[in-house]
């Protein structure tokens, strides 16, 4: 299993798979990220947002400004009724 990642993957393989890709994009530009995204689908599309997810929260701005959508809910976020 991969560290913090049980939710992406559950075979060595899958593992594998997501570790590469979150190295990938910690290597790229947020262009070429969102580039890989958009021409991705299934579980690398789902790979790569994961990854993006988590550069995000370790303070990668770059690809916040690319992947807003992506950014953790700040507490105080929610909407409240």
């Amino acid at each position: 299993m991969c560290q913090n990642t049980q939710q992406c993957c559950s075979t060595p393989d899958e593992c594998k798979a997501y570790r590469d890709i979150e190295e990938q994009i910690g290597h790229c530009t947020p262009d070429q990220a969102w580039g890989m995204y958009f021409v991705s689908t299934g579980s690398v599309r789902e790979n790569i947002r994961l990854a993006v997810m988590k550069h995000i929260a370790q303070g990668n701005k770059a690809l916040l400004v690319e992947f807003p959508e992506l950014a953790p809910a700040k507490k105080g976020d929610h909407e409240s009724g």
